[in-house]
């Protein structure tokens, strides 16, 4: 039976499509104030009342988002849904509103119109109801190849995906060997109910196999004995690949002695011993240890990626090899040894062993980089940095004609309402459609909005690397600067730790609950609070700049004064932690500050403490202060306090005969 429109839904729709006509509104501040009204009239189910505000509001930019809130709420309104899809497709309310919209059909189990609608996602739950609309549309070959795609995951999945696999599991085409699969990868996760449900699914056979992993799980020297794992069982060499991995970890040389001496005995694809002698290999180089440099060397050329290169030179370094760096570096790839990393690195070789002027020649190209690796070359050869700006010049009317192309006057009225994160979800989605010659009027025109961290996102899309005043912006000048001044830290390096941590968002958080410009964790927030002589209220607290700033440059100094007023070790420690630091400081004699640097462990800390030098050196430029060269942030790394001492441990494995 027809579904007839109500009076006020005809009006609606009237809307929907026609909304690009231009009507008389209200003023554009008279325009917010109804919005909202609309707003809370649609959330407190008063339609009739929002109806009305709406009718006021067909050129609002926000308009689309209203409908979407009445949608939401009226997802059987097929015909509005639809209308709305094909007439603002561009707009971010249209994947939510299609993914509530067919969740919704799928509870109905319309599955054609469910079919049809669906579009490409990340969204378990839909992506298994699109197969089970394909299944019970009788293309059933369909549905069960899409089952097997979502089937090898750790993860708990949806009831949707439940039903999907129940109906595959009753098919020739479900295996054992897909429970298995996906058992090794729950109980390489650790999910062990996930883990414990598989292993009920498997024949009695695989049963017991499982149950040994189990155990090695708990306890990877296990593997080790020669009576553990039956090498005629196909399994076996999965556990033992497993234990390996797992003790690389604790103790690399036990697994590497382990793994050179076991692995023939079990049957063991190509993929998965690659991965384990890359994994053994670099486990040794992020400890230190003397043997690494060998096991690197000795991977086949076609396992060695960028990473193992990388380590090679890295093991060389931290011996102070300098023949074994250069030849290190004579095994990089052509468009590698382009880099300014390397080349200065050739060049601190060359220079070692007598060749002045093969060091030079290095040391120039290398200097042609604005990063850390330039700036120490520079300093090597005593040059200018390559620190010219290059500013993007926009025009107004470029700028203001951007500035009125959907959607951003929407993002423009969020701003106005300060809802930034919507404008910041729906600037994303703007510049991900934008044709890349107006990526710079982006960019631009997000500076002029007060939004440094969508500027320097856009910028980066749009390649303007020369573009110092985008890239490295000041825009929260007075609040950085202040806040600095009041604590007596350098507000260079207050700016440049910002501008690693947050990129300049006061609403940045990370997946491990740091908060704020400064990326602070709430135990690190609370710490400060109780030495500054204050209470941390909530953790998102946090958020507040100002909080933040005082906290996070309190901490800072804090570092600064535990490693000696050495920015690269307070750097290292603000982003890995303190301990970390005092444990790879040297144990023998003091070390060259960019060697140090080089052998970081921990490649993202490596890499942050890089990209903190280099933006102290730019933000000396942009402030207008004397420049500090980065040698001056570059001291020998002193000897540690208590110098760590590996415990002596057996490394003795079992030979099986």
């Amino acid at each position: 039976m027809p579904r007839f429109l109500s009076p006020i839904r005809m009006l609606l729709l009237t809307h929907l499509l026609f909304a690009t006509i231009p009507s008389l509104c209200a003023p554009m501040e008279q325009q917010r104030s109804l919005f909202l009204l609309a707003e809370q009239a649609i959330k407190q189910g008063r339609s009739t009342e929002a109806d009305g505000f709406m009718a006021e509001l067909g050129d609002y930019p926000l308009y689309p988002q209203l409908l979407y809130q009445k949608l939401i709420m009226d997802l059987d309104n097929t015909p509005s849904v639809e209308a709305f899809l094909n007439h603002y497709g561009q707009t971010r309310q249209t994947i939510p509103l299609r993914q509530r919209w067919l969740e919704r059909l799928a509870t109905q189990g319309a599955w054609a119109k469910f079919a049809i609608n669906y579009r490409e996602t990340e969204n378990t739950n839909l992506q298994c109801n699109y197969y089970l609309s394909l299944a019970n549309l009788g293309r059933e070959n369909e549905a069960f190849a899409g089952a097997e795609k979502l089937w090898p995951t750790a993860n708990s999945l949806p009831d949707s995906c439940n039903r999907l696999f129940g109906l595959w599991q009753t098919s020739p085409s479900f295996t054992a060997g897909h429970v298995w699969k996906r058992y090794a990868l729950a109980l390489q996760a650790g999910k062990m109910p996930l883990a414990d449900y598989l292993r009920n699914l498997l024949p009695q056979g695989l049963q017991s196999q499982a149950e040994l992993w189990r155990q090695v799980q708990a306890n990877p020297r296990l593997a080790l004995s020669c009576s553990s794992l039956n090498p005629q069982e196909p399994t076996s060499g999965q556990i033992f690949a497993y234990a390996i991995d797992r003790l690389a970890a604790d103790d690399p040389v036990l697994a590497q002695t382990a793994w050179v001496l076991h692995k023939d005995r079990f049957t063991i694809d190509a993929e998965e011993t690659a991965r384990i002698d890359r994994r053994t290999a670099l486990a040794l180089a992020g400890q230190r240890f003397d043997q690494a440099g060998a096991y690197l060397l000795d991977l086949p050329h076609g396992n060695a990626d960028a990473q193992i290169r990388a380590w090679r030179v890295r093991t060389a370094l931290s011996r102070q090899d300098w023949p074994g760096v250069f030849a290190a570096i004579g095994l990089l790839q052509p468009d590698e040894k382009k880099q300014a990393q390397w080349l200065y690195w050739k060049a601190r070789a060359l220079e070692n062993l007598g060749d002045r002027l093969g060091a030079q020649k290095s040391y120039q190209q290398a200097a042609k980089e604005r990063d850390y690796f330039g700036f120490n070359a520079a300093d090597r050869i005593g040059v200018d940095y390559a620190l010219s700006p290059t500013p993007t010049t926009i025009g107004e009317a470029e700028l203001n004609q951007l500035a009125e192309t959907p959607p951003f006057p929407a993002i423009r009225e969020l701003l106005a309402l300060h809802r930034e994160g919507e404008a910041r979800s729906e600037w994303f989605q703007a510049i991900k459609s934008l044709p890349p010659i107006q990526l710079p009027a982006a960019a631009k025109l997000a500076q002029v909005w007060g939004q440094d961290n969508l500027a320097i996102n856009t910028v980066a899309k749009a390649g303007l690397s020369d573009d110092l005043t985008l890239r490295f912006p000041l825009g929260a000048n007075p609040l950085v600067l202040q806040a600095a001044q009041s604590q007596a830290a350098d507000p260079t390096m207050i700016y440049a730790l910002v501008r690693r941590e947050s990129a300049f968002d006061a609403n940045a958080g990370s997946p491990a609950g740091a908060r704020g410009l400064m990326q602070l964790m709430p135990s690190t927030g609370e710490l400060m609070a109780r030495h500054l002589g204050e209470t941390l209220p909530t953790a998102n607290a946090l958020l507040e700049p100002e909080r933040n700033l005082r906290y996070g440059i309190a901490y800072f100094k804090e570092l600064l004064a535990k490693f000696g007023n050495h920015f690269a070790l307070a750097a290292t420690a603000y982003n890995a932690g303190p301990g970390r630091v005092e444990r790879w400081l040297p144990v023998n004699q003091a070390l060259p500050a960019d060697l140090w640097v080089e052998t970081i462990p921990i490649s993202e800390t490596r890499q942050y403490v890089a990209a903190v030098l280099a933006y102290a050196v730019i933000y000396q430029i942009r402030l207008g202060q004397p420049l500090r060269r980065i040698a001056e942030f570059l001291p020998n790394v002193p000897l540690g306090s208590k110098p760590a001492v590996r415990p002596e441990r057996s490394v003795s494995v079992q030979f099986c005969g």
